[in-house]
């Protein structure tokens, strides 16, 4: 994070402890930072070292930026998301879910397509299969056991 960040915070919270209203001005100006005319321009300018009236130029345009980083870095140690971050993975979530749920539904209905024409679902073989393969070792088992007991006898 770079000194002027730092330094803009600390101005921003000196001023936010003197009014709430303060710190609802400055999210939509941090939102666009494009414009000069809101009192956070002035003393944005001021920490980095801008001239009045400096918005649209490549220092400002740099400035921003570095300003931009500096404040991902800060709500990344905080544990903050911004707003549209989270707007969008909530969207995500819903589309997921909604799919979801579309699947399930389209996984009952061929199940229940199966039932009706007496073919065994999947699970319904997996499960056969296991009970197959465990009959067959348990049966291996019993040889074994039965031709040791012959050998002992013979023995």
């Amino acid at each position: 994070m770079d000194r002027q960040f730092l330094e803009f915070w600390g101005n921003l919270l000196l001023a936010t402890a003197k009014g709430q209203q303060q710190i609802e001005d400055l999210a939509p100006w941090m939102q666009g930072m494009g414009s000069d005319s809101h009192e956070w321009a002035s003393l944005f300018r001021k920490i980095y070292g801008l001239e009045p009236k400096f918005t649209g130029s490549k220092a400002w345009d740099q400035a921003i930026q570095q300003f931009q980083t500096s404040l991902k870095e800060w709500m990344a140690i905080i544990d903050m998301v911004p707003r549209s971050e989270l707007t969008a993975a909530q969207k995500r979530n819903q589309e997921l879910e909604k799919l979801m749920a579309e699947q399930q539904t389209t996984i009952e209905q061929l199940q229940k397509l199966l039932d009706e024409k007496g073919i065994p679902s999947s699970k319904a073989m997996l499960d056969f299969s296991r009970l197959m393969q465990t009959q067959s070792e348990q049966f291996q088992d019993l040889m074994a056991s039965l031709g040791e007991a012959f050998e002992t006898d013979k023995g």
